[in-house]
């Protein structure tokens, strides 16, 4: 009997207090109107782009760069991709050229002279193509 009162009592509770007072959704629920009269602007992605990158350290204990270039064109490319490394005072830029064939991604690898304990204590990483 005590149970079935409790179990009467609690779901009274919730649904008259706790469960009424949870949040509404915020935010907008579609993206804003272009302004009057204009098309709204969609940023086109480049055929030729960086689609990922990431350090490791090497056998010895160095930085090395990894990483891979995409090419959505129909055309076979050639880019030069640049990385620039900050560790510490230390800073140093590479590049590697980079052949890609048409529809193909390609991985690239730059190792640095810079140790991979110093750019694992607040070091920048900075991957662009030229």
């Amino acid at each position: 009997m005590e149970r079935r009162r409790f179990l009467g009592l609690a779901a009274v509770g919730l649904s008259s207090g706790c469960l009424s007072n949870l949040p509404d959704a915020t935010g907008p629920r579609t993206p804003p109107n272009p302004p009057a009269g204009e098309e709204r602007y969609t940023p086109e992605t480049p055929p030729v782009r960086i689609a990922t990158f990431d350090v490791e350290e090497t056998d010895d204990g160095r930085l090395r760069v990894v990483g891979e270039v995409v090419n959505d064109s129909e055309t076979e490319r050639v880019a030069t991709v640049k990385v620039r490394v900050k560790a510490g005072e230390t800073e140093s830029t590479r590049t590697v050229g980079v052949t890609i064939p048409s529809g193909e991604t390609v991985p690239f690898s730059v190792e640095f002279e810079i140790a991979f304990d110093t750019f694992a204590k607040g070091g920048d990483v900075d991957v662009t193509l030229t």
